[in-house]
C-alpha cells in the first residue's frame, strides 16, 4: 500500500514538473480544474486510441509495428528513469516495489519483442496481441492507472 502510494506520488511530482507549464495562458493564468482534467481525459484516449490503432497492424506492416513497439518501450524506459531519480529521496521499499514491477514487465515486453521477430503470418494476430499486452503492462507499472487498452 504504501508503495503504491510512493509511485503515485512520484508520477504526480514528475508529471506535474512537465505538464503544468503547458497549462499556463498567456495572461500568466492556469487553466480551470475542469479544462485540466479534460486535458487529462483527452490524454487517456489518446493513449486508449493509440494502441487500438496499433491492433490493425498487418503481418506485411511487421516492421512498422516493431518501430512503434520499441519507440513506446524507450519512452517508458525514459519515464521510468525519470521517475527513479524523483524517488530518490522516497523510501527504500517503494522504489523497490516500483523496480520489481516495472523489471517484471520489461521481461515480458522484451520476450513480446522477440517474438514478434520470429512472428508468421500464422502467428502474428497472437504476438501483436501479446505485445501490445506487454507493452500495457509496463504503462500501468509505472503509471499505477487502469489499462489503456
Amino acid at each position: 500500500m504504501l508503495g503504491k502510494a510512493m509511485l503515485m506520488a512520484g508520477t504526480i511530482m514528475v508529471s506535474s514538473a512537465v505538464v503544468l507549464p503547458a497549462y499556463a495562458d498567456s495572461a500568466n493564468t492556469m487553466k480551470t480544474d475542469d479544462a485540466v482534467k479534460a486535458d487529462a481525459a483527452e490524454m487517456k484516449n489518446d493513449a486508449k486510441n493509440e494502441y487500438q490503432d496499433a491492433k490493425k497492424y498487418s503481418y506485411e506492416q511487421k516492421e512498422d509495428f516493431m518501430d512503434w513497439a520499441r519507440s513506446k518501450s524507450e519512452a517508458l524506459g525514459e519515464k521510468y528513469d525519470e521517475m527513479k531519480k524523483s524517488a530518490a529521496d522516497n523510501s527504500e521499499d517503494a522504489m523497490d516495489t516500483v523496480s520489481n514491477t516495472w523489471e517484471d514487465a520489461k521481461d515480458s515486453l522484451g520476450q513480446a519483442m522477440t517474438d514478434v521477430q520470429d512472428a508468421s503470418s500464422e502467428t502474428w494476430e497472437d504476438v501483436k496481441a501479446e505485445t501490445i499486452d506487454a507493452l500495457n503492462k509496463a504503462q500501468n507499472a509505472l503509471d499505477d492507472k487502469p489499462d489503456a487498452q
